[in-house]
């Protein structure tokens, strides 16, 4: 039983045993324990009282249960990317690099034996390009901002998780069928990096990061759209 049950329950038994005793108490000599001897008055009283606590009960209940179907644990995307509780250039490139550069990895492996359609070549080879090629923008321009062109932090697991990121590259080039596979990871991966680069379009002062974030939304769109167009002809069960 869930806590806010047993705390109702508790109080619809005050309520009660505290009507009984009021009613016991009101006429002490009476062999019904003072119940005749009460006045109407006295006991259309209580049980306003009894109802109104018992309504306050119903109310404690129905928040209660609201608040359960919250996650206090949930994270978006434009957490990841503040430092102190605010947007930061710095964060976006950090948590971008390492983004990047885990879409040209799966692009590698496709194009490493594993795909198995011409048209997801194609596409990995125009990722590996595109996105080396973003990579070294981020990097200049953290050397401009922030006088370094390394990452600062180290991605966690939760990092991981959040962007979409392959976890198990191994398994991803034994998926049968692999376009299937690459399309359901590349997809997610894009959207993930799409959700970053709104927040810094959104957020950030610095004409090349916006800039960057334009392109990037401009071109992973496209390509979202793209692989969802193949999925349907190629997989229209998946």
């Amino acid at each position: 039983m869930r806590l806010f049950s047993k705390l109702g329950l508790a109080g619809i038994f005050l309520a009660a045993s505290l009507v009984l005793a009021a009613c016991g108490g009101a006429g002490g000599g009476s062999e019904n324990g003072g119940m005749e001897g009460m006045e109407d008055e006295e006991m259309s009283g209580m049980e306003e009282t009894s109802e109104t606590t018992m309504e306050g009960m119903e109310e404690t209940t129905g928040d209660m249960d609201g608040m359960e179907g919250m996650d206090h644990g949930s994270m978006d995307m434009g957490a990841m990317l503040e430092e102190d509780g605010e947007y930061s250039d710095e964060r976006f490139i950090d948590l971008m690099v390492p983004h990047h550069q885990g879409a040209v990895d799966m692009a590698r492996i496709a194009l490493d034996g594993n795909a198995e359609r011409e048209e997801i070549e194609d596409l990995s080879r125009t990722i590996i390009e595109t996105q080396n090629a973003e990579i070294e923008e981020l990097r200049d321009i953290k050397q401009e901002a922030f006088g370094t062109r390394e990452m600062s932090r180290d991605m966690t697991q939760e990092d991981m998780a959040m962007m979409r990121m392959m976890d198990d590259p191994e398994a991803f080039a034994n998926s049968e069928p692999f376009d299937l596979a690459f399309i359901e990871g590349m997809v997610p991966h894009h959207e993930s990096a799409i959700e970053m680069a709104e927040v810094a379009l959104e957020n950030s002062e610095n004409e090349e990061i916006r800039a960057l974030a334009e392109e990037i939304i401009a071109a992973q769109e496209a390509e979202i759209e793209q692989m969802e167009a193949w999925r349907e002809e190629w997989y229209p069960e998946s």
